[in-house]
């Protein structure tokens, strides 16, 4: 009597086995379908977005701007700055562009700002600034444009200008571009002008005008304020 329901306890047990075994098996098929129709979908997607954007705007060319990419070399830059005719540098056809007057600051691995030293006045010099982006296949250089104030008749006139004079300085920390223009050499009037890089540009966030040169002396950041 006790082999019998040894032996049936035996079969049962070897029964509840394999019909663990095989729920266990169709969990795992069931879970491996649904991570394929998962990956499945999302290269769907990907396909989806790469023909309606173009190849400029590939999904698959960008998502690889998400690995690790080395900077590029400062020697790099500008010989591709060189190599392009159409940039029109300082409002010139034929700027030399070189290690001597260009400052480069790596915005991140893909992205540098590139300042080029035009020319020097009496007592300031003018400069041009350049967006490299290297996010494409193809680089992309661009030229920067700025929100000035410009007195013309007796009352400040808001522009847009490409090239900026005076002492400039660009703080890498903050991305902020701020511009002392002394509107004579003694220095004791003028702009003072802070910027902010923001999507690609540079937005106006304060500018400072004092018109007075009375020989009065006081900080640029006291000078009256006249945007915002």
């Amino acid at each position: 009597m006790i082999w019998l329901f040894n032996s049936i306890s035996y079969k049962l047990r070897l029964h509840l086995s394999k019909y663990f075994h095989s729920f266990t098996s169709y969990q795992l098929l069931k879970r491996n379908i649904f991570k394929y129709q998962h990956n499945t979908f999302f290269i769907f997607v990907l396909l989806t977005l790469q023909f309606i954007l173009g190849c400029e705007n590939n999904p698959l060319i960008r998502l690889e701007g998400l690995a690790d990419v080395p900077s590029l070399d400062n020697e790099e830059i500008i010989r591709s700055l060189g190599e392009k005719d159409d940039l029109g540098v300082c409002n010139s056809e034929n700027h030399l562009i070189s290690d001597e007057n260009t400052n480069i600051y790596e915005l991140n691995t893909t992205e540098y700002l590139v300042e080029i030293f035009c020319f020097v006045g009496a007592y300031q010099g003018s400069y041009q600034y350049l967006f490299y982006d290297a996010n494409q296949a193809e680089h992309l250089i661009s030229t920067l444009s700025f929100t000035v104030f410009e007195e013309r008749g007796g009352s400040l006139q808001i522009g847009e200008t490409s090239l900026l004079t005076g002492a400039l300085e660009f703080d890498p920390e903050t991305e902020q571009l701020m511009v002392d223009r002394k509107a004579r050499g003694l220095g004791d009037c003028g702009s003072y002008a802070t910027y902010q890089w923001q999507d690609g540009n540079f937005t106006l966030v304060e500018y400072r005008y004092k018109g007075q040169c009375d020989g009065v002396y006081i900080p640029v950041e006291e000078y009256p304020l006249i945007y915002p």
